[in-house]
């Protein structure tokens, strides 16, 4: 009887161990209905002319907070997003028809690639993704494509293989097709 038990207890605790692989795209980060979409053309140069200057105006330091900073710190603290539009971030609202192909992007995937150290100073954050479901702010995400980093906050899973998937590529080439001229 005592047997029995052990090789129950041992089959038990060994199927709990066993975790199985998530499918890429079948764990979304956030489950949102709509998407907006903020860029500016500030170069990384620009920014680091700004960085280096002693006497910041109060857009500047606003602006570094945004690009550079974790600004915002919660989904709560939506200011921020007044302030991209007055920091001349353009705006951009994303068809509802193209949010499976976002939710796709930003879900779980099995890397493709190892996670590598890049040299740059700091990423430059020029494009912003907001989440939201019923107007409400659930996530958002800051994108620096330059040297492929992210600043994913709000996501229901972890967020540290973002990109290694080609997911980059794929969200500049949506987003380059987004904020075209007319």
């Amino acid at each position: 009887m005592k047997k029995s038990f052990m090789i129950v207890l041992c089959l038990t605790l060994a199927a709990c161990n066993q975790k199985e692989k998530p499918v890429n795209g079948e764990m979304p980060f956030f489950i949102f209905d709509k998407v907006e979409y903020y860029h500016t053309g500030i170069s990384a140069n620009e920014t680091d002319s700004i960085v280096m200057k002693q006497d910041k105006t109060r857009k500047e330091e606003g602006l570094l907070q945004i690009i550079r900073g974790r600004i915002p710190v919660s989904t709560i603290d939506t200011l921020f997003i007044k302030n991209m539009e007055l920091l001349s971030f353009e705006k951009y609202s994303i068809d509802a028809k193209l949010n499976p192909q976002i939710a796709q992007l930003f879900s779980v995937h099995q890397p493709k690639t190892k996670a590598t150290e890049t040299k740059t100073n700091s990423p430059t954050y020029t494009d912003v993704l907001i989440f939201r479901k019923k107007d409400k702010v659930i996530g958002v995400a800051k994108i620096c494509f330059d040297c492929k980093k992210s600043w994913i906050m709000g996501s229901r899973y972890p967020t540290e293989d973002f990109g290694l998937s080609g997911e980059y590529e794929e969200l500049h080439q949506l987003l380059a097709s987004i904020a075209k001229p007319q």
